[in-house]
């Protein structure tokens, strides 16, 4: 597995890249590799923000990164809104306890390439599904976990989004 340092060109940019839309559901993204560095997202996202609000934590970019992310949750509960959460790699397990912790607005947790397959947390309705995994082998160029803007984690995330809502 990678290692993800707090150092290099991915530390740097903000620690939460907001972008989508100003209200409704929320897809909050837990990126261990610190993808949007320019504030952007990835352009694979472009579809997925034209129907959600998109908080994309860039791990490696937060000095503060468990506080930047407990204020993302706030923020939507501030808003009344719903999240789905988004997590790959060794994120998976932090993604994993955040829902825990705020189960009053996580509806979903999303996982790419997690440790093992999650449980849903208990007493809770939250779903939790692997939406998309490494295939090891001559045609997988890219090794685990698959980075949060690769385009087979953005088609996994829109069929278990459309068969959710």
């Amino acid at each position: 597995m990678r290692e993800f340092d707090k150092e290099g060109p991915r530390a740097e940019g903000s620690p939460v890249v907001w972008a989508g839309r100003e209200d409704g559901p929320a897809l909050v993204v837990i990126d261990p590799a610190g993808t949007a560095r320019h504030d952007e997202l990835p352009p694979t996202w472009d579809r997925l923000a034209d129907h959600f609000q998109v908080a994309w934590c860039r791990v490696p970019a937060g000095r503060r990164s468990v506080e930047d992310v407990e204020d993302v949750f706030e923020t939507l509960a501030e808003r009344r809104a719903t999240a789905n959460l988004v997590a790959s790699g060794q994120a998976c397990d932090s993604a994993m306890a955040l829902a825990r912790q705020y189960s009053d607005i996580v509806t979903s947790v999303l996982l790419v390439d997690p440790p093992d397959d999650g449980d849903p947390p208990a007493d809770t309705d939250i779903e939790v599904r692997v939406v998309a995994r490494s295939h090891p082998g001559p045609t997988d160029r890219v090794e685990p976990p698959l980075p949060l803007g690769h385009p087979e984690v953005v088609a996994g995330l829109m069929t278990a989004l459309s068969s959710m809502g």
